[in-house]
């Protein structure tokens, strides 16, 4: 009897703890990666800037204001420091967010193809701490997959070394990256000024895409800025939509 007791109570412990790595598995995201990753660049936060382009369907000028508030409540910022414009013309309807403690700047634009499906495009960026692009992803992306389709979300954090770096440390901090992204190099392109490398990460598998025979979800960027006299790092998944 003792020999079946201890049996049960042993598979009923491995059956538990096989719960419990599922669900920790389950709540860890592609982000915290994303974040140790830039971290591990030893740079300066300079700031972070989130992408949204996704089509709507039959949803009314007014829902769609609606989701443009929804947006802005994900930011958990105070309504009395934000002010909505709201410009409206036949077939496109903008509006910009305007934040008074100027660590936001968001805009949200909806051009309508048809009587039932408008085109939506979000444009976020903050120069608060980066750590909370964690949840305002988190947010964003459950937000939108609730009323958009084909919905993309293109996140990048962009850090800065207040000097110009020799060439060679490019490379050992691209090298760095991606390892801590696990990631295998696909493409790069390099100049006297910048390098950039697009790469596959197994960790952001959900950010795929194609990329003429491969797949990408990685973006990595390292230029200097004569004007600002810094070397600017930007890592993005699945790729950098700024202008560097």
């Amino acid at each position: 009897m003792k020999g079946i007791k201890f049996i049960t109570t042993f598979l009923i412990l491995v059956i538990l703890g096989i719960f419990v790595c599922h669900a920790n598995v389950g709540c860890y995201n592609w982000t915290d990666n994303f974040v140790k990753a830039f971290e591990e660049t030893d740079a300066k936060f300079k700031c972070y800037n989130i992408k949204v382009n996704g089509t709507i369907y039959n949803k009314s000028p007014k829902e769609i204001k609606k989701l443009n508030r929804k947006i802005v409540e994900c930011f958990s910022i105070n309504k009395c420091n934000t002010k909505l414009n709201i410009e409206e013309k036949k077939n496109e309807l903008k509006s910009y967010i305007e934040v008074k403690d100027n660590t936001y700047s968001i805009s949200f634009q909806s051009i309508q193809k048809n009587k039932k499906e408008y085109y939506i495009i979000v444009d976020i960026s903050s120069n608060k701490v980066y750590k909370n692009i964690v949840d305002i992803y988190q947010n964003l992306n459950k937000l939108l997959n609730n009323y958009l389709e084909d919905v993309e979300i293109s996140t990048c954090i962009i850090g800065e070394y207040t000097k110009n770096l020799q060439f060679y440390k490019y490379n050992d901090i691209l090298k760095n990256i991606l390892y801590n992204m696990s990631a295998k190099k696909i493409d790069k392109i390099e100049t006297d000024n910048y390098i950039s490398i697009t790469a596959y990460s197994k960790l952001l598998k959900e950010n795929d895409l194609e990329y003429l025979e491969d797949k990408i979800n990685l973006n990595i960027g390292i230029r200097y800025s004569e004007k600002e006299n810094k070397t600017l790092v930007y890592i993005a998944t699945p790729i950098i939509k700024l202008d560097y």
